[in-house]
């Protein structure tokens, strides 16, 4: 492997102190967690592997992502954290190292063997990478280099049914049968819902159970959604409480449901979700949590609004 394991369990309890003492703060879903932590644990790795053995550049390199998924799998077990925690953040860290070891090789002292492991600490060594890691970082720790957090998905479907149709089928029991995006499938679908009537003030539970280490370690939560709004043409809901897993990432407000008549008397339904995005580096975690947003106002229109397969849908008007 390259690296005692005196060592690899010496970055591992590092990175669980540190990374526990972040979760437990303010700064739980910030860039110090995301990129900082990540970033310092790669400069450890490159350090303390071996650099002596004649191993070509690529392997050096696909040798520390190997003992990087080790760190980070280890420190999600010691902090009683989900797998689904590392694999959101393993693309951020693949990134920076590749960026690292592509500025090292193009920097490297072409006079010396490429195979004599000289090259390895280079990977950090040079200026680019910690300076620009360092500008990332940076990024939501200040009012002024923070994204707006705010955002929304919208989804809209043209279908036969009527308005009349639709609420209708609002008011029915709520059951989840479509095929989800892979995506989705990364996160769990309630266990159980609690709905009554489709009336203003009416409160919906959603109950979640998750499995962070896939058959154990259960996180439980619930969601309430308040039904705040019931006209002709807009339904407007307001989630009260979240205390599921996926409360973790986005803090959802609600959802705006809005019908529109058509001529042929079918009906044009435009589904907006409401939510604010939690994790910092936006250029990451938004995209992540737009993609999360727009899939879950696909299976809500097909499973809820619709009782059918959406089959032509465009983006937000």
């Amino acid at each position: 492997m390259g690296i005692s394991w005196k060592v690899l369990l010496a970055i591992v309890g590092f990175s669980t102190l540190t990374l526990r003492a972040l979760l437990d703060s303010d700064f739980a879903g910030s860039t110090l967690v995301y990129i900082l932590i990540p970033f310092l644990i790669s400069l450890a790795i490159a350090f303390f592997t071996d650099a002596s053995e004649r191993r070509t550049f690529s392997s050096r390199y696909f040798n520390h992502l190997r003992i990087a998924a080790i760190v980070f799998f280890a420190t999600s077990v010691f902090l009683f954290e989900g797998f689904i925690c590392v694999l959101m953040f393993m693309p951020i860290y693949v990134l920076f190292v590749t960026i690292g070891y592509f500025v090292a090789y193009a920097t490297r002292d072409k006079s010396q063997d490429d195979k004599d492991g000289n090259d390895l600490t280079n990977t950090f060594k040079v200026t680019a990478v910690p300076l620009m890691v360092l500008m990332l970082v940076s990024e939501g720790l200040f009012s002024a280099t923070t994204v707006p957090r705010p955002a929304t998905a919208t989804l809209v479907a043209d279908t036969s049914l009527s308005v009349a149709e639709l609420q209708a089928n609002m008011a029915q029991p709520i059951s989840f049968e479509s095929d989800r995006h892979w995506f989705l499938e990364l996160f769990p679908m309630p266990d159980s819902i609690q709905a009554g009537s489709l009336a203003r003030g009416d409160m919906h539970t959603l109950h979640f159970t998750y499995k962070r280490w896939l058959f154990t370690n259960t996180h439980q939560g619930e969601m309430h959604v308040r039904i705040d709004k019931v006209s002709a043409d807009h339904i407007r809901t307001k989630i009260t409480r979240n205390d599921s897993y996926l409360g973790n990432y986005m803090d959802i407000d609600g959802t705006d449901i809005r019908f529109t008549p058509k001529a042929d008397g079918g009906t044009r339904v435009a589904l907006t979700i409401r939510y604010d995005r939690l994790l910092d580096p936006a250029w990451y975690f938004g995209p992540m949590q737009q993609l999360a947003a727009e899939e879950s106002a696909r299976l809500f229109l097909s499973d809820i609004i619709l009782r059918h397969p959406v089959k032509e849908v465009a983006n937000g008007q």
